[in-house]
């Protein structure tokens, strides 16, 4: 079971329904941002430059990659070409063990700024002559009589890559030569290389974010007179129709005759739902609630709440005052109900009647129903606390509730109707109702199998019990109410319409 927020009457509450599958996270920010108050071009704006941003971004980084392996194929092959003439001329000598021409040969190449070092093994592994610096570790396991092994390698004053080649001399491994190149230079390419495509990217990436902004303004500049529009509509200022004759002027035109319609709707809207519900007026007026007599058998949950000793309350007290009392105490327990997805169906003197699952199907009405029953009776005893401070008079309520098939829809006559449910469901509930104890909730037994708030060991099964009025007998369950509250935690269900209480 989850808790969800709705609004009524300016007041927040929380209504419990049962968890939905979470969406993924990407969806979830995406669907958050194309719903946003953000204005259209600015959607547009951001929409166009990250796909510009995107696009830049996958191109410079290929085209860094694609430089990084041509610079390294090039100065691979460039060290290939130096190792290859090391081996042609140093094959003989080492073939002969000559070390003092090796020698000379080895001091003669590396003077090149380019090679950090060079050594000659024999056949064996041993080194035999060395110039330079000298890859760190053993060189001996690189060594290869098929072709050249190259790898790279750092230490406190060098970056360099090495190369091991087998020396052949008349198709026999005469040895093995070892070659270190100064990387520096390549690593420098590749750095101004990486800047100047950087900076090219970012300068790509803004003007195609200014010309994306540009283009977003222009595409949305009609829908934005429109948007105006609709704002001047929802002040109720005057549009200023006689500014344009054209096809915005048209579109105003039609506009202000929508604005008159709707205008008229809500008025009338708002003015049913003082007498009915707002689902319920929604619906007629939007026509699915028909306008003849008559209605459909639907599967929900009926909660009675009615006064305890009203009778000697209204006998002691002005009218006034007890038109006072009744609304202070009503006027939460209907938001109460409508928190936990029920409707407020009539106001039945010191009684209110509240349904679930209609006019709109809800699987869970049963649920939703003892939740409410929990909440109006802990919010009862939070109001009573309250009116004693400010010594006012307290009473106490009890709540029967129901669930099963019943008639929903218009009944009356042709002249009048009341949308209202009826059948042995709601006369169950009311019978309920009658006898639950002060500050008690009674249901039927079965409810509990479609679930309920709270631990099971906080619902008393007190057995058969025949009601007044009905041949069959009903299994009655009493919920301990405090206990349940405590479980569902509605303190925290209710806290925010407490302030209000106080007011």
């Amino acid at each position: 079971m989850s808790v969800s927020r709705q609004t009524t009457n300016g007041y927040e509450f929380e209504q419990m329904r049962p968890s939905a599958a979470s969406d993924a996270p990407l969806h979830k920010v995406w669907r958050r941002y194309e719903n946003s108050s953000l204005p259209l071009s600015l959607k547009w704006s951001l929409s166009i430059a990250a796909l510009i941003v995107t696009t830049m971004g996958l191109l410079g980084s290929y085209l860094i990659q694609q430089q990084e392996a041509s610079y390294r194929g090039q100065f691979d092959r460039f060290s290939e070409v130096i190792v290859d003439q090391f081996v042609r001329i140093s094959g003989e000598p080492l073939m002969a063990g000559d070390a003092l021409s090796l020698q000379v040969l080895l001091q003669r190449h590396v003077q090149s700024h380019l090679i950090l070092g060079a050594a000659l093994h024999d056949a064996k592994g041993t080194r035999v002559v060395e110039q330079g610096v000298v890859a760190p570790g053993s060189v001996a396991a690189r060594f290869d009589a098929t072709g050249i092994v190259s790898w790279d390698w750092e230490n406190a004053g060098h970056a360099a890559v090495s190369y091991v080649s087998p020396v052949l001399y008349q198709d026999v491994v005469a040895g093995y030569l070892l070659v270190s190149i100064d990387r520096s230079p390549l690593e420098r390419d590749l750095h101004n290389t990486f800047q100047l495509l950087m900076i090219s990217t970012a300068l790509m990436m803004l003007a195609g974010i200014l010309l994306a902004s540009a283009l977003a303004h222009r595409l949305s500049r009609p829908i934005e007179h429109l948007a105006r529009a609709g704002e001047v509509l929802g002040a109720q200022r005057p549009l200023g129709l006689d500014e344009r004759r054209d096809e915005i002027g048209q579109v105003l035109q039609t506009f202000q005759h929508l604005a008159d319609g709707y205008q008229r709707m809500d008025e009338a809207e708002a003015a049913l739902s003082r007498y009915v519900s707002p689902q319920v007026a929604q619906q007629v007026l939007a026509g699915e609630a028909g306008l003849s007599p008559g209605g459909e058998s639907v599967v929900g949950s009926v909660l009675f709440c009615d006064i305890v000793g009203f009778t000697e309350l209204s006998e002691s007290r002005d009218p006034v005052e007890v038109a006072a009392l009744l609304n202070d105490y009503f006027g939460y327990f209907a938001m109460a109900a409508e928190s936990c997805g029920g409707t407020v169906d009539k106001f039945i003197g010191d009684c209110i009647m509240v349904v679930f699952g209609v006019p709109h199907a809800d699987p869970h009405h049963a649920v939703h129903a003892m939740t409410c029953g929990m909440l109006i009776q802990h919010l009862a005893r939070r109001i009573n606390e309250l009116r004693v401070e400010r010594e006012l008079a307290t009473v106490m309520f009890r709540i029967g509730i129901s669930s099963g098939p019943m008639l929903a829809g218009n009944l009356g006559s042709s002249e009048r109707m009341q949308y209202t449910v009826v059948g042995d469901t709601v006369n169950v509930a009311a019978r309920l109702c009658g006898v639950a104890e002060p500050g008690g909730v009674l249901l039927t037994g079965s409810m509990m199998p479609s679930g309920h708030p709270g631990r099971p060991d906080h619902y008393r099964r007190l057995g058969p019990a025949t009601l007044r009025g009905r041949k069959q007998t009903v299994e009655l369950v009493a919920m301990d109410v405090q206990a349940v509250a405590r479980d569902e935690d509605a303190d925290r269900l209710i806290g925010r319409i407490l302030p209000s209480v106080n007011q």
